[in-house]
């Protein structure tokens, strides 16, 4: 065996050996294991999925329980729920002998919830729910100044729309910490170095780019091979869905020759099932399968509710969503792990949550559901879905698929191949994290704010791809120190701040009721001024009115088949204030979803109007969420204000909200 490989054994002390259950060290943990263990510098890794990258955060961790004299805590952080969950499963097992607890910290936040954070030393959380602990958390100094160690895993989610709070809570961290290690783990991407650049160093030495180990897909214990099509089609997603159908038998044959596991990912439920007809008609005409079928003949029985299910399994075919039994599901994902079912056609929510290896993905179509509306799926969706593929009981090679628009062909090409520059999105919403860090005090000067600000990975970004953030001005392109004074004096404007004046330190900002009560409760910043113009005594009506035009609300945009059911519910008795314009704009949709339901109305359920019935009930139950919250804004507003009546009626509006009608 090759000497780069190191022994676990003559690696770590004894009460460590525990938590990694081999022999060796592979590749990428050995060449990383010098600096997470044997320095307290900062590191970035850069690697392919698969090649046992999280192994290096177990090394640090080792490090600091096993050589930390006091209390200390550990951050993790992950983008997503699923993964959180998984990571907290597989670690409070391995760390329970090092006497380490984990708390997993995704949900809503109650006491009990804080009480377990309180206690544990490993926090695994995902970037929104720690933003919004350390924007609530009454002494959260205290519990920032116990992390020692932050741990971010796939931190090329910051190119994401949601990647600006991980880079908000990570410029946050570096500000109020003390001598916290950042350790950032990256699929393969061409400008890591960025990265390592943001995190610098140590805490005393941020101008020095952090550690940096960068490895290609030679090192996957199972090679990827990768293909994206691209397809002409004028129709809309669904229309393309039906046309990317008539050509995945073409590409199972082209690429499926071993009889090996595929899984199929599809953007509906109802997108599923048709694909899984397909390839059954596909497989009932060949003259050989191209995938496994139950027991190597079609009349194998395997027991399902689903009667169509039954018939489809008899080829090897199966389709897999929420809307099927649990019976079902469970019985498909057996079989599938048997070898006795050689297809799935799922969701994309079977890429996170639930282990189905296999040898084959392919990725049918590239949008999916977020927020209500089909969008194109982010990246870490399709490296997700793409990362089922490979598994060592299946051979040293496996296959990824991406089927996709023309359009959208080079993108994906460049993102499998790892080429794809990480941007920054933290100018999308800056001024919003501005806000919070004068809230926490964390800036309390214009000169804090340039410095905050010169401490994010988009300082980095813009310095070397300006253009892309197209920050120009009426004088031509702008600074970010400009940029910086230009969103304290918005913020000052709209009374969210105010600025002092003192001879011995110049200005200093104080956040103000509204401005505390924006970052609490995650308000955007043209939501908040169009709040604070809502007038004293203001009833009911008046409030739901200027609430419904939130730009939080702004994705929830009327489709074509559901004018005529708000029409119809605007006529409705029950409805209190009814929209007087013809029912168009997405606001007028809003005021008639929250009135619907705290009227109890429910949503028609005969005809054309019954096909949207599911979907405007789960949209609905998004937007009273997000009501609540600006509520809740509304509330603390208004008692800042004295507006006795308007925090009357704001707080009976809340009240109905949460007790549901």
């Amino acid at each position: 065996m090759s000497a780069a490989f190191l022994p676990v054994q003559g690696s770590l002390p004894s009460r460590a050996h525990p938590v990694f259950p081999f022999r060796l060290f592979n590749r990428v943990q050995s060449a990383c294991f010098p600096h997470a263990y044997h320095t307290n510098d900062n590191l970035v890794v850069s690697a392919p999925t698969g090649s046992g990258k999280t192994a290096v955060l177990e090394v640090a961790i080792c490090k600091l329980a096993l050589g930390h004299n006091g209390p200390f805590k550990i951050v993790y952080q992950a983008p997503t729920k699923s993964l959180c969950s998984e990571r907290a499963r597989d670690w409070s097992t391995k760390f329970s002998s090092l006497g380490l607890r984990c708390a997993e910290l995704t949900g809503d936040t109650t006491q009990a919830e804080l009480k377990r954070v309180a206690e544990a030393t490993i926090i695994i959380t995902t970037p929104e729910k720690w933003d919004s602990i350390t924007r609530k958390w009454e002494d959260h100094r205290k519990l920032v100044q116990l992390v020692k160690l932050f741990l971010i895993d796939e931190v090329h989610f910051l190119k994401d729309i949601r990647g600006a709070t991980l880079e908000a809570v990570v410029s946050r961290m570096k500000t109020i910490g003390e001598n916290i290690r950042f350790i950032a783990l990256s699929a393969t991407i061409p400008n890591s170095d960025d990265i390592a650049k943001w995190l610098g160093r140590n805490h005393t030495h941020q101008e020095v780019p952090a550690l940096q180990e960068t490895f290609g897909e030679d090192v996957r214990p199972v090679k990827l091979q990768k293909a994206v099509y691209g397809y002409d089609c004028n129709g809309n997603d669904y229309v393309f869905d039906k046309y990317l159908d008539s050509k995945l038998p073409a590409v199972i044959a082209r690429h499926c020759t071993q009889k090996k596991p595929i899984l199929v990912f599809c953007f509906t439920r109802k997108s599923c099932e048709n694909t899984a007809r397909k390839l059954a008609d596909y497989a009932s005409t060949s003259l050989e399968s191209p995938w496994p079928t139950p027991a190597g003949t079609p009349n194998q029985r395997i027991p399902l509710i689903n009667r169509e299910l039954q018939e489809l399994v008899r080829f090897g075919v199966a389709f897999h969503h929420a809307g099927l039994d649990s019976e079902d599901r469970q019985a498909i994902e057996a079989n599938f792990l048997a070898g006795n079912i050689g297809v799935i056609c799922s969701t994309s929510t079977l890429a996170v949550g639930i282990n189905l290896p296999c040898h084959t993905v392919i990725v049918k179509g590239t949008v999916g559901f977020a927020d209500d509306a089909l969008k194109e799926y982010s990246d870490l969706e399709v490296m997700q879905m793409l990362g089922r593929a490979g598994r060592p009981q299946f051979g040293n090679e496996a296959l990824a698929v991406i089927m996709t628009r023309a359009g959208n062909k080079q993108r994906y090409e460049r993102m499998v191949s790892g080429q794809e520059v990480i941007e920054s999105t933290l100018h999308l919403n800056l001024i919003e994290h501005l806000n919070s860090e004068i809230s926490l005090h964390t800036v309390t000067n214009l000169r804090q704010a340039q410095a905050w600000l010169g401490g994010t990975f988009l300082n980095v970004r813009i310095r070397r791809n300006a253009a892309h953030y197209k920050l120009a001005g009426s004088l031509g392109n702008v600074t970010l120190e400009q940029i910086c004074e230009r969103d304290v004096n918005q913020l000052r404007e709209a009374k969210l701040i105010r600025i002092t004046r003192t001879d011995q330190f110049g200005e200093t900002f104080w956040s103000t009721e509204y401005g505390r009560a924006m970052s609490k409760y995650m308000v955007q910043f043209p939501t908040m001024r169009r709040m604070l113009t809502i007038k004293r005594g203001a009833g009911l009506e008046e409030i739901i009115t200027i609430l419904s035009q939130a730009t939080e609300f702004n994705d929830f945009r009327f489709k074509s088949q559901e004018r005529a059911i708000f029409k119809d519910l605007n006529k409705n008795p029950v409805i209190l204030f009814p929209v007087k314009e013809p029912v168009n704009e997405t606001w007028q949709k809003m005021s008639l979803m929250v009135q619907s339901y705290l009227g109890n109305i429910d949503f028609p359920d005969s005809g054309d109007a019954a096909k949207l019935r599911m979907h405007l009930v789960k949209e609905r139950s998004t937007v009273m969420d997000k009501m609540a919250r600006l509520i809740r804004a509304l509330v603390d507003c208004k008692a800042a204000d004295k507006d006795s009546v308007g925090m009357f009626n704001s707080l009976e509006l809340l009240r109905a909200v949460m007790a549901g009608a």
